[in-house]
């Protein structure tokens, strides 16, 4: 049995709060850290819940002595109200919790982008996500895992009308997500969150970046 410890941010968004429940059913993590800003209604005996003020992330550096560090965080232009309130929660939060990590030598960084991430897009969405990527790359982190997954669906608080609409066309129009539409299909957030895990369990140094289909043959 493996004794590691787990660091996550974002555990109590989509992605995020399907990949606690992995962590902390796992053999393979003794230590599940969760960094929020309010406690979540989860009680483990693996489970340190520290809820903190995301501004002053670098103090709260001794939580990222761990083996692998998680990042879930995301949000939309809707929710964020600007442009620069989504830049400091999918960028600055993002990269800051990167180079903490570089700093307390994790073995592995992961994190969610998007389907399109691209510093140079004319979208302002996808090129914060090309920026964020890019500015990940840059750092030294011996395993670095990026997944850029489409269309995220799940059960989430708010209603969102494109992901109700994806799924009811993925369920009755299948055949419009096959060949080089395959990659826009979207994306269950417990399949990802399955994902991640087991990247993190491979153990596999450098660079590892995942389209949207790709998700589906990590196990």
């Amino acid at each position: 049995m493996v004794s590691r410890k787990a660091l996550l941010i974002g555990a109590s968004g989509l992605v995020g709060s399907e990949l606690l429940t992995l962590l902390l059913e796992s053999d393979i993590y003794k230590q599940v850290t969760i960094l929020v800003r309010r406690p979540l209604p989860i009680h483990h005996e693996k489970l340190q819940q520290v809820v903190i003020d995301f501004n002053e992330l670098e103090s709260y550096e001794r939580y990222f002595r761990v083996d692998d560090v998680f990042s879930c965080l995301g949000t939309t232009r809707k929710k964020a109200k600007t442009r620069q309130q989504f830049i400091q929660v999918d960028y600055e939060y993002t990269l800051r919790a990167a180079v903490l990590a570089e700093k307390c030598r994790v073995k592995s960084f992961l994190t969610v982008s998007a389907l399109g991430a691209n510093p140079r897009s004319f979208f302002f969405y996808y090129r914060v996500k090309g920026e964020t990527e890019e500015a990940l790359q840059r750092l030294s982190l011996p395993s670095l895992h990026i997944f850029r997954p489409s269309l995220l669906l799940g059960k989430r608080q708010e209603f969102r009308f494109g992901e109700k609409m994806a799924g009811w066309l993925l369920g009755r129009l299948p055949f419009l997500f096959v060949g080089k539409w395959e990659k826009y299909k979207p994306v269950e957030a417990k399949q990802l969150a399955f994902a991640m895990f087991c990247a993190a369990a491979s153990c596999q140094n450098g660079t590892h970046i995942y389209e949207s289909d790709q998700v589906a043959s990590i196990s």
